[in-house]
């Protein structure tokens, strides 16, 4: 088999080899392998060159604002503590706020226990949950802090986190800030492995190079940073689902800048069952559409007030990668389908192939900038069966379009309740 397919790559000539290959700019793995390399070529020559002209490094951490962790949970009594013992006495100028979002076990009872053994720790409580934005915007009154900083109840923050996410403020354009979030049950089973590698190469590779380009677009909800004033202009955070993006989004057109801080490092579990994993992309794709091409479509309009060409060329990814090429794909596929012959397995070979090594390449840049590295290596075995997985994640993610784009699936979804549901504008 092997030797047969030797005989037919041997045989293409460059023109239909280059043919062949065309179709894999449909997939991102192609453009995270492309940007990531060229951010550590960039990277290693400025270090090279510092090295060579004996320039010591700057002081890692030259910013102390006041800072105000608001962790904001619905019935999370048991994994919040975990929560709170990461955040609370590893920054100097912070204070801690936990909003009970209306929950029926004891997570305030929790909160007010931790809040009763360490200062610095605020517990509220919403008789009525409202959804996450509600409860992230109720905190906002209680603090005076420059810089808030939202962390999901169910996570917890590497070391140093706080000081590595506040360092970008430093820059008086920088709106928000997003973390590196990662998957604290990699190694639970097949099905987290390859999250745990897909978050490494999406968020950490891909944000990356997003925020040396200047188009980066989101701050992740598990864990982000936003300068006070930004907030209070933007009115803080919207009804969700996809309310971190919405804000990000917001903050950009009021004219600050996103950055991203690689080293301050979140952990959450990640989904462990397919079918919670195809729910939750399945959102994230609901997001897309009621964001970039309706909600804030006129960041792409030269005649907006809000319209620059790095927010254009931000709405440009999106649409390109998670719609228009959404389509051709499997357009694509169903015409591999149709005019299937002797060779079409080979050519899928010829893919994969191809795919591992742009899969090696990201491994190998994530070794290069990583802090722990038998844990990237550990993850990075799934890489193997990567191809697999980014084809069943198209087709979810394709799904999920669909039904956002024709019937506004988002308007019934129970990640907001239905009172707000009904109250807020649907866009």
């Amino acid at each position: 088999m092997l030797t047969d397919w030797s005989y037919w790559i041997s045989s293409l000539r460059t023109d239909q080899l280059l043919a062949a290959l065309l179709p894999l700019l449909l997939f991102d793995s192609l453009r995270y392998s492309l940007g990531s390399l060229a951010v550590w070529l960039c990277d290693f020559a400025r270090e090279l060159g510092c090295l060579l002209r004996g320039k010591r490094p700057e002081p890692r951490f030259g910013q102390c604002p006041s800072v105000c962790v608001v962790i904001a949970g619905l019935n999370e009594a048991e994994t919040l503590p975990h929560t709170l013992r990461s955040v609370w006495n590893t920054y100097p100028r912070l204070e801690i706020i936990v909003v009970d979002d209306g929950s029926r076990d004891a997570m305030s009872q929790v909160a007010t226990e931790f809040a009763r053994d360490h200062a610095g720790v605020t517990v509220l409580r919403k008789r009525n949950r409202g959804g996450k934005s509600s409860a992230l915007n109720f905190a906002l009154p209680f603090t005076n802090a420059e810089i808030i900083i939202g962390v999901d109840s169910d996570s917890h923050v590497g070391e140093n986190a706080i000081w590595e996410i506040v360092q970008p403020f430093a820059n008086p354009q920088i709106g928000a800030v997003s973390a590196a979030v990662m998957a604290r049950n990699a190694n639970t089973n097949l099905v987290t492995r390859m999250q745990g590698l897909e978050y490494l190469r999406s968020i950490f590779l891909g944000r990356l190079f997003a925020d040396r380009v200047g188009t980066l677009g989101i701050v992740s909800g598990a864990f982000g940073a936003f300068r006070r004033e930004a907030l209070l202009r933007t009115g803080g955070w919207d009804v969700g689902p996809g309310e971190d993006g919405d804000l990000a989004l917001r903050i950009r057109k009021s004219g600050y800048q996103i950055a991203f801080a690689p080293y301050a490092q979140c952990f959450t579990n990640v989904p462990t069952a397919a079918k919670t994993l195809i729910k939750q992309r399945r959102r994230w794709e609901w997001a897309v559409i009621t964001l970039e091409c309706r909600k804030h479509v006129d960041l792409a309009n030269p005649l907006s007030k809000n319209f620059c060409v790095s927010n254009l060329a931000m709405l440009a990814d999106r649409w390109t990668f998670n719609l228009f090429l959404q389509f051709v794909c499997w357009g694509y596929m169903g015409w591999l389908c149709i005019h299937a012959n002797e060779h079409t397995w080979k050519l899928f070979f010829l893919y994969y192939l191809v795919f591992m090594v742009l899969e090696a390449i990201q491994v190998a840049v994530l070794l290069y900038y990583s802090n722990d590295r038998r844990r990237e290596l550990s993850v990075g075995l799934a890489a193997p069966l990567m191809p697999l997985y980014q084809v069943a994640l198209r087709a979810v993610m394709f799904y999920g379009v669909l039904e956002e784009l024709f019937f506004r699936r988002s308007h019934c979804d129970n990640f907001v309740p239905e009172h707000v549901r009904r109250s807020t504008w649907h866009w």
